[in-house]
């Protein structure tokens, strides 16, 4: 491309040659594609036509489906803060580099490979001319604050990162598609940042007053605690505790589905409980106290060793049978097992 062609279409551009001034407004979309297209001419004499723009108002979901992991992602920073996002695809790049590198384009496309930080290096001084013309190039009513201050930051990853990084709010989205001028190479660039908010939006809402004893019982009382639910406790020799065996049955005196307690981590008794079930499952339904042990009188030890008086109710028996006539327990536990026996050998 000769320099007349460069300076015929420059002239073309900027309106040179007509001689009827054109009163039409200036429209974000006029604005975009005379910004860009300066832009790339400044920084790396790249002639470029913005074909079409597209101007969406989008949310974070909404707005990352606009892009891919195949355009090199650029972060945009406000005051040192990433608010948006910048996107150029492998021919926009190809096309900054061949101009730096070879004062011209390739008459073909560009093969796809992943961006790197050479690329964004290359590509720093246009996407810096353009970020920087934005707030004097668009229309003030429409655009006003939306990219004042804004600076090119880091290269990005990903898509994914670029949702993790930036906060979900409303975003204006700028997609130019981009003619290159030659051998129909084409290209596109979007441009992402959040919307103005209004003057509504950033009233300062009061804070409701916090009755600050409440909220902390309440957020107390939301702490999680574990309960142990025990059945029974007794005490046993380390050498019957080596002793067990699978099977063997141990007996739980004075225990029932009454004396159940509900134990807090360090030990004290929280309530007591009755043991059940609900929908086939084990369940305590709290009592208002444990219920008391049946015992055996029998077994029971004399208080003081004082034998238990005869009850009024009961008539003596002459020559009833008692506890020192009756047959040693031995013997009719000798002689339960001989008859056993026997009849194990008949059998």
């Amino acid at each position: 491309m000769t320099d007349e062609t460069h300076l015929s279409i420059l002239r073309r551009m900027s309106g040179g040659g007509d001689l009827v001034v054109d009163d039409s407004p200036l429209t974000s979309s006029r604005a975009m594609r005379l910004a860009l297209a300066k832009s790339a001419n400044d920084a790396v004499g790249l002639i470029l036509t913005v074909n079409t723009v597209t101007d969406d108002i989008l949310q974070l979901d909404e707005m990352l489906n606009t892009i891919d992991d195949t355009l090199m992602l650029v972060g945009v920073n406000r005051n040192d803060r990433l608010i948006g996002v910048v996107a150029l695809d492998m021919q926009l790049r190809a096309a900054i580099l061949e101009m730096q590198l070879m004062g011209t384009l390739i008459p073909r496309e560009a093969e796809q490979r992943a961006p790197t930080v050479t690329d964004k290096t290359m590509c720093g001084p246009m996407l810096a001319m353009l970020l920087s013309s934005l707030p004097g190039a668009m229309p003030a009513e429409e655009f006003a604050g939306w990219a004042d201050n804004v600076h090119a930051d880091a290269l990005i990853e990903s898509r994914r990162e670029v949702g993790l990084m930036l906060d979900d709010c409303t975003y204006r989205v700028l997609r130019m598609n981009v003619d290159l001028g030659i051998a129909d190479r084409q290209s596109v660039l979007t441009l992402a940042l959040p919307c103005v908010s209004t003057e509504e939006e950033h009233a300062t809402i009061p804070p409701e007053p916090v009755d600050w004893s409440t909220a902390f019982q309440a957020a107390v009382e939301d702490a999680p605690a574990s309960l142990d639910a025990l059945l029974h406790r007794f005490k046993m020799s380390l050498g019957s505790a080596q002793d067990l065996e699978v099977g063997q049955l141990i007996p739980l005196h004075g225990c029932t589905v009454g004396s159940v307690r509900l134990l807090a981590l360090d030990g004290q008794v929280v309530a007591n409980a009755k043991l059940g079930q609900v929908g086939g499952m084990r369940a305590v339904r709290i009592e208002s106290e444990i219920t008391q042990p049946m015992a055996d009188l029998n077994g029971l030890p004399c208080r003081s060793g004082v034998a238990p008086e005869p009850s009024q109710g009961v008539p003596k028996i002459e020559n009833a049978m008692t506890a020192d006539r009756l047959p040693a327990a031995d013997t009719v536990l000798n002689e339960t097992a001989t008859v056993e026996a026997g009849a194990l050998e008949n059998s």
